[in-house]
């Protein structure tokens, strides 16, 4: 009988041994940096498009249009993105609106969006600010070959 009793109790301690031992606590920390949690948190909608004034770079020139009030770029985690001409629709031809993947360098605070288009085309944002409700990118608009210059967009959510 205290044969039976100490092999329960043995049987006992091992199961629970066992049971604890095999339980689910193998969730690895999310190791995502935070910058690309809050590129990737909602969209953006735009909220202004600035360029230098001509003859005083020290300030800058609103050239966004009313059109541009409600357009949006979409940034998924998995790498895609989606730059939409919402409901009131703008000139596509001087803005790049385009869908395709994305990239962020860490060490350059830069997103590069490469459009699905054939031929693809690359544009590459110097990320000033991003933050839960503001992101403000700076890049060199090349559409006119003979008039580039800095163009800086304002997101908010």
């Amino acid at each position: 009988m205290k044969m039976k009793v100490l092999s329960a109790l043995a049987m006992v301690v091992l199961g629970s041994g066992l049971f604890f031992a095999c339980s689910k606590n193998d969730e690895q920390p999310d190791t995502t940096p935070a910058v690309i949690v809050k590129l990737t948190k909602s969209n953006w909608k735009i909220n202004s498009i600035t360029r230098p004034k001509l003859g005083s770079p020290a300030g800058d020139s609103v050239i966004s249009k009313a059109c541009t009030s409600d357009d949006l770029i979409q940034v998924s985690i998995q790498g895609t993105y989606v730059f939409s001409d919402s409901t009131s629709k703008c000139d596509s031809t001087v803005f790049p609106y385009s869908k395709g993947s994305w990239k962020y360098d860490l060490t350059k605070d830069s997103l590069q969006l490469t459009t699905a288009t054939t031929p693809a085309k690359n544009y590459k944002w110097k990320v000033l600010t991003l933050n839960d409700s503001v992101m403000k990118v700076q890049y060199i608009d090349s559409t006119v070959l003979t008039d580039k210059f800095t163009k800086t967009i304002s997101f908010k959510h």
